[in-house]
């Protein structure tokens, strides 16, 4: 048994095994040995071979960032955002560009929550959207349509005096007429 091993371990060593990862890191095959000094070798060829798979799964995006002008105009186009709010890009996906795009930003806005609404509420409306339905609560929802897209602005206040908002953009949805039965 290998110090600070586990169970994992022990039961990968005791049976004959094969196990593939194609990760970066080139192939790694790993058998069954018949030595303490091959199990140690396997093992921690193991533990790396997979440690490189789940790097894997990581965003290439990077960090937050904060929104600009430039920033608004380049991933929003026709959707105001807060000045000096922060984007979570983990958290944030927009498909095309301009005023064309659908998606969903996830921000965080400093200030207080009846304020961030109002403003959401005025620049959307100001941006050419038409207000068609809102309410403002501990979970607050603005939507709002343009052409063939709706959007919807939803706010909640977190623990550390900021709001975390959801600005999520989509094209509308039109049902076919139903059909007439005699």
């Amino acid at each position: 048994m290998l110090p600070g091993a586990g169970f994992a371990a022990q039961s990968f060593l005791a049976a004959p095994q094969q196990v593939r990862c194609t990760s970066r890191f080139p192939t790694v095959v790993l058998l069954n040995g018949n030595n303490m000094n091959t199990k140690l070798i396997l093992a921690l060829s193991f533990t790396f071979a997979m440690l490189g798979c789940a790097s894997m799964g990581g965003s290439s995006m990077g960090g937050d960032s904060t929104v600009t002008e430039a920033t608004t105009k380049q991933l929003s186009g026709d959707v105001p955002l807060p000045p000096g709010s922060t984007i979570k890009q983990q958290d944030t996906l927009v498909m095309g560009s301009g005023n064309s795009w659908t998606g969903r930003i996830n921000l965080s806005v400093a200030g207080e929550p009846q304020a961030v609404f109002t403003w959401f509420r005025d620049s959307m409306a100001a941006a050419g959207w038409t207000l068609t339905s809102s309410s403002f609560s501990k979970l607050s929802l603005l939507t709002f349509s343009k052409g063939e897209r709706v959007g919807n602005v939803q706010m909640q206040a977190t623990n550390f005096g900021g709001n975390e908002v959801l600005v999520t953009v989509s094209p509308v949805t039109r049902n076919a007429p139903a059909a007439v039965t005699r």
